[in-house]
C-alpha cells in the first residue's frame, strides 16, 4: 500500500512538471507590453511529409515599431527558436515589404500596426503520433517607440495529427496567413542586378522587362546587408525602359568587401507587371524565376556555386590548363607543338622568347575578351562564356581564318618559307607568329568549358571589373603555363622528334584536322541559316580558295616582282570579297530564325523536349513534377557528349519514364537573355548545364557535374519522387 502511495506521488508530481512546462508557452495570444503575439498557421491538421505555413502576427501598440531583416540605422531583427519533435524542417523567417521609419537623424526599416512573419515547416515522411503534435516558439524582438523596450515571448501551437492525410477541416486562420504570403515579396520575373561601388556610394542597375512600361513614385531600394548603405540619405535614380539605374550612399562605417547586393525594389505605384505588387525582389546572385525567398533571416542553401576569390583563381588557372587538351583547341595545340620540334637546338633564349610572346598573346587575347564581356554586361547586355558564337558573322570569319590556314597547312601556299606557314616568319625572329598562335588558339577555346572552369567565371561575373579581368587573366596563365614551362626547359623540347621531312607530312595532316573545325563551323552556321544562305557560304569558301591559290601560284620568291605584286594584291581582293560573300545578311538571318519555333522537339534519341522557359519551370515545380532541365548549345562540345554517352542508355531512358519525368531544353545556340540569366544565377556563364528537379515544390534543384555517365545521372535520379509520392503529396494541398 505504501508502494502504491509513492507511485502515484511520483505520478502526481510528473503531471505537476509537465503542466508546468506546457504553462511555459502561450497556446493564446500573448500580451507583451508593446504588442500582442501570437503564432496561426494555415494547417488545421497535419500528416507526415506535409508541409504548412507558420506565422508570428504581431498587432503593435500604436506608434510602436519593430523591425525589417536589416534595420537601417538602429535596431535588430525578431527571431524565433523553434522546439518541435524530432525531425521537424524550419525554414527561414520570411519578412514582408518594411517601410522607412524615420528618427531623426536615422531612418529605421520596419513595420507598425500589425506584421506577420511566415516559416514553412516540413513534416517527416516517417513522423508518427498518437496524439496532438505541440510545436513552441521562443520569440525576441525589440520594439521602439520614444524608447526602445527588448520584447519576448514563449509560443506554442497545437496540431492534431492524422496519418493519412484524410481530414478536409480548414484552419480558421487559413486568410491570415495566404494574405502574409501574399505580402512576402517575391523576385522580379527574369530580372537583374548588377552594381557597381564607388568611395561613397553603391550604383545599382536593374534590369527588368516590368520596368519598361512601370509609372515610377518614390522609388527605393531596401538593402538587406546590414550597415552597408546609410539609410538616412536620399538614393537617386534614372528610368530608362527596361533599365533603372540608381544610387545608394555608403554607410560612413562601412569598409569590408561588398561581394554581394540583394534586397527590395519599392515602387509606391506598383508594378503592373508583378500584378501591382509594390515590392519585388532582387539579388546580385540570382535570378528572378529561380531565387529563394526574399528577407530570410539565415540563409539557405541556393542555386549558386559559392567559392571564394582565391578559389576562383585557383580553378581558373586549373580551367585553363585543361583548356589544351579540348577538342576545339587540338588544331591550333598541334601547331605551336610542331613550332617547338622547329625550335629544337635553338639558341635557349629564343625559345624562352617565343613561348613568352605565345602566353602574352593568350593573355591580351582573354584580356580583350574579358573586356568585352564586361563592358557589355556593364550596359544591361545579357551575356556568357562564349556569347561570340551565338555571332554568325563572327562564325564566318573564323569558318575563314580556318579553311584559309587548312589551306595553308595542305600546300597550296606559304606564308614565308617556313616549314609551318602558320607559325610566323623564319627570316625574323617569327615572334609575331607565336603571339598570333597564342590569340588565335585563345578565340577557338571559347565554346570550350572545362572542369573548374564553370565556377571560377560565375564568380567572375559578380566581381568588379579589375576583380573579374584578374579571373580572366589566371584563366589564360593557365592555358599558356604548359608552352611556357617547355620553353623554359629546353631539355623537355629535346624529347620531341628532331625537325625532318616528317614534319612535311605531319603538317599536311594537321589540314585535315583544320578542315574539320570548318566542317563543326559550317554546322554551327547552318542554326543561323537556312539552304540558300549555306550555299552562299559555300560560294565564299571557294572565293577564298581562289585567292589562296593566286597567292601560292604567283607570290613565291621565284616570280618577279611586279608579277608578285599583282598576284598579291589579286589575292588579297579576292580574300576581300570571300568575307563579304561569308558574312551573312539580314535576310538569310531573317529566314532562318523562322526554324525556331515554340512548343515540343524530338532529338536524336528518341526523346521529347520541352522548350525552357521560367514560366514552364514555375508551373511544373508548383505541381510537383520532376524535371530534367538541360542548358545546352549546338557549339558546346561538352553538351553533345554528355548527350551521346546519356541518352543513349537505355537505362536512362527508361527511369526518365518510369518517374514521369519532364525533359526541358534551354537552347542557348543563340542569344538569349532569359537562358543567360538563369545560368547566371546557378553560378554559370556558360554551358552545359543540367539541373534535376526531384518533384518537390519545396526543395532547390539539384546541379550536375559538366561531364555526365549513365550511372553519374541514374545516382541522381534516384532522388526524384516516384509518381505515386507525387500524387500523395497533391492530394494533401
Amino acid at each position: 500500500m505504501k508502494a502504491f502511495f509513492q507511485l502515484l506521488c511520483c505520478l502526481g508530481i510528473a503531471s505537476l512538471a509537465q503542466a508546468q512546462g506546457s504553462e511555459d508557452h502561450s497556446f493564446e495570444p500573448f500580451d507583451a507590453d508593446q504588442a500582442i503575439v501570437e503564432l496561426i498557421s494555415d494547417a488545421a491538421v497535419i500528416s507526415p511529409g506535409q508541409t504548412f505555413e507558420i506565422g508570428l502576427k504581431m498587432q503593435l501598440d500604436p506608434h510602436w515599431h519593430v523591425y525589417w531583416l536589416n534595420p537601417g540605422d538602429t535596431g535588430y531583427a525578431p527571431s524565433i527558436e523553434w522546439s518541435a519533435p524530432e525531425g521537424f524542417e524550419f525554414g527561414p523567417l520570411e519578412f514582408p515589404a518594411p517601410e522607412r521609419i524615420p528618427t531623426p537623424p536615422f531612418v529605421s526599416y520596419g513595420y507598425e500596426d500589425e506584421v506577420v512573419f511566415l516559416t514553412r515547416v516540413v513534416v517527416p515522411e516517417d513522423f508518427s503520433s498518437s496524439e496532438a503534435v505541440t510545436i513552441k516558439a521562443a520569440v525576441e524582438w525589440l520594439g521602439c517607440k520614444d524608447v526602445c523596450i527588448p520584447g519576448s515571448a514563449k509560443l506554442a501551437i497545437e496540431f492534431p495529427f492524422t496519418a493519412m492525410g484524410e481530414s478536409l477541416a480548414t484552419s480558421p486562420d487559413l486568410d491570415a496567413v495566404l494574405q502574409a504570403r501574399g505580402n512576402i515579396p517575391l523576385p522580379a520575373p527574369g530580372g537583374s542586378l548588377t552594381y557597381a561601388e564607388t568611395e561613397d556610394s553603391i550604383n545599382l542597375t536593374f534590369n527588368w522587362a516590368g520596368l519598361e512600361k512601370a509609372l515610377l513614385g518614390d522609388v527605393y531600394f531596401y538593402v538587406e546587408q546590414e550597415g552597408v548603405v546609410d539609410s538616412a540619405k536620399e538614393q537617386t535614380y534614372n528610368h530608362q525602359g527596361s533599365n533603372l539605374v540608381l544610387s545608394i550612399p555608403k554607410s560612413e562605417y562601412f569598409g569590408g568587401d561588398l561581394n554581394r547586393v540583394s534586397g527590395l525594389l519599392y515602387n509606391a505605384t506598383g508594378f503592373a507587371a508583378s500584378g501591382g505588387a509594390k515590392a519585388i525582389y532582387f539579388d546580385s546572385n540570382k535570378v528572378g524565376e529561380v531565387a529563394q525567398n526574399p528577407a530570410s533571416v539565415s540563409s539557405s542553401v541556393g542555386s549558386n556555386i559559392q567559392i571564394s576569390f582565391a578559389q576562383a583563381l585557383l580553378f581558373a588557372f586549373l580551367g585553363g590548363m585543361i583548356l589544351n587538351v579540348m577538342p576545339c583547341v587540338f588544331p591550333v595545340l598541334s601547331i605551336k607543338i610542331m613550332g617547338f620540334v622547329q625550335q629544337a637546338g635553338e639558341d635557349r633564349k629564343k625559345i624562352l622568347y617565343h613561348g613568352l610572346v605565345y602566353a602574352f598573346g593568350v593573355l591580351v587575347s582573354f584580356w580583350v575578351l574579358a573586356t568585352i564581356f564586361l563592358l557589355l554586361r556593364a550596359g544591361g547586355e545579357a551575356i556568357g562564356h562564349g556569347f561570340q558564337l551565338q555571332s554568325p558573322g563572327f562564325l564566318a570569319v573564323m569558318l575563314f581564318i580556318m579553311f584559309v590556314f587548312g589551306l595553308s597547312l595542305a600546300g597550296v601556299f606559304e606564308i614565308g618559307t617556313s616549314a609551318i606557314g602558320l607559325q610566323g616568319k623564319v627570316k625574323s625572329d617569327g615572334y609575331s607568329g607565336s603571339f598570333m598562335t597564342g590569340v588565335l588558339a585563345t578565340v577557338v577555346a571559347t565554346p570550350c568549358t572545362g572542369p573548374f572552369m564553370g565556377q571560377a567565371l560565375g564568380l567572375a561575373v559578380t566581381l568588379p571589373m579589375a576583380q573579374a579581368i584578374i579571373v580572366f587573366t589566371f584563366l589564360g596563365a593557365g592555358m599558356a603555363f604548359p608552352y611556357v614551362l617547355l620553353s623554359a626547359f629546353p631539355k623537355l623540347i629535346q624529347m620531341l622528334p628532331r625537325p625532318g621531312p616528317w614534319m612535311e607530312t605531319f603538317k599536311q595532316l594537321m589540314a585535315f584536322f583544320m578542315f574539320a573545325t570548318c566542317i563543326a563551323l559550317f554546322w554551327l552556321l547552318s542554326s543561323h541559316l537556312d539552304s540558300n544562305g549555306l550555299a552562299i557560304v559555300l560560294i565564299g569558301l571557294l572565293v577564298a580558295s581562289l585567292a589562296a591559290w593566286v597567292y601560292g601560284r604567283w607570290s613565291t620568291p621565284v616570280k618577279k616582282k611586279p608579277v608578285r605584286v599583282f598576284a598579291s594584291l589579286a589575292a588579297l581582293g579576292l580574300a576581300v570579297v570571300s568575307l563579304w560573300i561569308l558574312i551573312p545578311n539580314n535576310k538569310a538571318l531573317a529566314t532562318s530564325s523562322e526554324k525556331l519555333v515554340e512548343g515540343k522537339s524530338v532529338d536524336g534519341y528518341g526523346l521529347v523536349w520541352e522548350n525552357y522557359s521560367p514560366e514552364l519551370i514555375s508551373q511544373l515545380k508548383s505541381e510537383g513534377k520532376p524535371m530534367y532541365v538541360d542548358f545546352t548549345a549546338d557549339w558546346c562540345a561538352i553538351c553533345k557528349t554528355n548527350k551521346l554517352r546519356v541518352f543513349s542508355s537505355s537505362k536512362v531512358k527508361q527511369k526518365l519514364s518510369d518517374l514521369g519525368v519532364v525533359l526541358i531544353k534551354g537552347d542557348w545556340t543563340h542569344k538569349d537573355a532569359t537562358i543567360t540569366r538563369t545560368l547566371e544565377s546557378f553560378g554559370r556563364i556558360g554551358v552545359p548545364l543540367n539541373l534535376i528537379y526531384t518533384g518537390d515544390p519545396d526543395a532547390e534543384p539539384l546541379i550536375l557535374d559538366n561531364t555526365l555517365s549513365p550511372g553519374y545521372v541514374l545516382e541522381k535520379l534516384e532522388q526524384v519522387r516516384s509518381p505515386k509520392a507525387n500524387t500523395l503529396a497533391a492530394s494533401q494541398l
